[in-house]
């Protein structure tokens, strides 16, 4: 009798464990997209790493089947706008969560990858299992995801390799901005709203418009400007790796031979009060500094927000450039009178004459 209650007791135990660790993984957004090979993505987030499976249903069905609950905020209905697939739908099931995607066309299984991305420190994205669907034959070299190989039509925004840090490349200092090649880099896009402001602000959408206003005075005074992104998208592809996408950006600087690169962004901060406007270089050559000291100070002045300075960082886009390359905070979006001034027009063009005067300095405009 004892044998048996503790042979119960051991079985009850490891259901409890078991119950528990799967109720701790949960589904909290479904979204989808579509690159230029019509390869179709759909990502799953999670709160935490859970098992999963992807099958295909009759042919014609694909099947996302997670371990873990469902979030009170999944949709549960959605649109696709693709060749293979028109809507998808989240549901619960007695081993977790399915997504299911009706497919348009025949599907098999070697035309499915999937992979599981860890949560990414560096931008906040939680962890996300990802499931391509592709019926065309395309074949590209591997890419790799975090710890995970695999092989899946891609669309890189340059076919060279990544430019190191201290390669020597020869970009312009003087002269003037006329004839100058300037890229800008409005942060974030897409997939990726970067910060939000209690109002509901987004940090991707007043970066391109700033990033706009900034390229009409430039392309005013002569200069030769590219932009990484000219609408609300991903540079590199929706829901990339953080250094994937954030590669694609400098690949466009590389590509169009800059001699100026300037990242537009916003900061926040759990504490609502802080606020002030700073700009952010790495030591790569002697004009790194040179150039954000001159955007910063036009920029303090100008907004008359506080002026958190010119300041040494190891951020990618900055320190990945061949040339002279800067990063702007411009405000913290989660002060509540800095999201205000920052969703505003005047604002906005206020800032991009300020950059723009700034860069008209460094070039002794």
């Amino acid at each position: 009798m004892r044998r048996r209650f503790f042979a119960f007791l051991v079985w009850a135990v490891c259901l409890l464990v078991t119950c528990t660790a799967s109720a701790a993984a949960m589904v909290t957004d479904v979204n989808w997209g579509v690159d230029k090979f019509n390869v179709l993505r759909m990502v799953v987030d999670l709160s935490e790493n859970a098992r999963y499976t992807v099958d295909i249903a009759n042919d014609r069905e694909l099947q996302i089947k997670v371990s873990g609950g469902l979030g009170p905020k999944v949709i549960r209905r959605g649109t696709i706008k693709s060749d293979l697939a028109k809507s998808f739908s989240v549901d619960r099931d007695q081993a977790g969560v399915v997504v299911r995607v009706p497919m348009t066309k025949k599907v098999e299984r070697p035309d499915v990858k999937s992979f599981i991305l860890k949560k990414d420190g560096s931008t906040g994205r939680p962890p996300r299992i990802v499931v391509d669907v592709s019926t065309n034959k395309v074949k590209n070299a591997s890419m790799k995801y975090g710890a995970t190989s695999v092989r899946r039509p891609v669309i890189r925004p340059s076919q060279g390799p990544s430019t190191p840090v201290g390669n020597r490349v020869n970009f312009a200092t003087t002269g003037g901005l006329k004839g100058k090649r300037i890229t800008i880099d409005p942060g974030h896009g897409g997939s990726d709203p970067g910060a939000i402001g209690p109002k509901g602000n987004k940090e991707k959408t007043s970066s391109l418009l700033i990033a706009n206003y900034l390229k009409s005075y430039l392309t005013s005074a002569g200069a030769l400007v590219s932009m990484t992104r000219t609408s609300d998208k991903d540079v590199y592809g929706p829901y990339a790796s953080a250094k994937n996408e954030l590669q694609a950006r400098v690949d466009v600087s590389t590509r169009n031979r800059a001699d100026a690169f300037v990242s537009i962004h916003h900061n926040a901060n759990n504490n609502r009060s802080i606020g002030g406007i700073a700009t952010y270089y790495f030591p790569k050559s002697g004009y790194d500094y040179k150039l954000g000291n001159a955007i910063q100070k036009k920029m303090a002045a100008a907004s008359k927000l506080r002026n958190l300075g010119t300041q040494q960082a190891n951020f990618y886009v900055v320190k990945r450039s061949y040339m002279p390359a800067v990063l702007l905070e411009v405000g913290f979006l989660s002060n509540y009178r800095e999201e205000q001034l920052i969703s505003s027009a005047w604002f906005q063009k206020t800032i991009a004459k300020a950059v723009f005067d700034g860069l008209k300095e460094y070039f002794g405009g």
